[in-house]
């Protein structure tokens, strides 16, 4: 049976852009971590580990920033800028096509 990981694990390690393989791997770390110095299975020991698989990730994150000498942050705002831009292009193109629609509606009636 394949050990179970936090249900935020896939959310967070796409927020924190480190791939799912690693994040799952940090998550053993922190649990194993964990374990030493809690009682296995105890809500103790449990919170220790998410707290420690915080930790690992937020410090996989600032090393990759690290690596990438800066442009890894920048291209992280570009992607949101351009997502909200696309956004907000489809919502306007849904309000005109709804508009239109509510128009060709009068003039039959």
């Amino acid at each position: 049976m394949k050990p179970r990981t936090p249900q935020l694990l896939p959310w967070l390690a796409k927020k924190t852009d480190i791939p799912e393989p690693r994040a799952e791997a940090l998550w053993h770390e922190a649990r194993r971590w964990a374990e030493r110095r809690a009682r296995r299975n105890s809500p103790a020991c449990h919170e220790m580990a998410l707290n420690r698989w915080l930790e690992l990730m937020r410090a996989e994150s600032l090393r990759e920033d690290a690596v990438s000498f800066g442009w890894r942050p920048w291209a992280r705002i570009q992607t949101r800028f351009w997502g909200w831009v696309l956004q907000t292009a489809q919502k306007n193109g849904v309000l005109s096509a709804q508009n239109w629609r509510r128009v060709g509606l009068l003039r039959l009636n």
